[in-house]
């Protein structure tokens, strides 16, 4: 239900909120959705949250490094206005972070 009224109320940054990711986290992947990339959100069983986590570890994006990147480039925080970026913007953003 919270993801469904997050996406009611605040889109994507609502319903992550709404999750418990902490706000400045949610504008951090919203963002990042905005630029192509894409967010996954997995609920697993207790039993497997290390097996996940260290997948994730191997595989995953640091936000924290993210956010420093955004906001070294000038990035204030996730504007629900701001136009999705292009094909040929999306292909430079994967570029910085190959």
């Amino acid at each position: 239900a919270g993801v469904v009224a997050g996406g009611v109320t605040g889109g994507v940054v609502g319903a992550l909120v709404e999750s418990g990711v902490s706000k400045d986290d949610a504008d951090v992947y919203a963002e990042a959705i905005r630029r192509g990339g894409a967010l996954v959100v997995a609920r697993v069983n207790n039993s497997d949250v290390s097996r996940y986590q260290a997948i994730l570890d191997r595989s995953g994006v640091s936000v924290a490094a993210r956010a420093t990147a955004y906001r070294t480039a000038g990035w204030k925080g996730f504007d629900p206005a701001a136009t999705p970026y292009t094909a040929e913007q999306i292909r430079q953003e994967r570029a910085l972070y190959r």
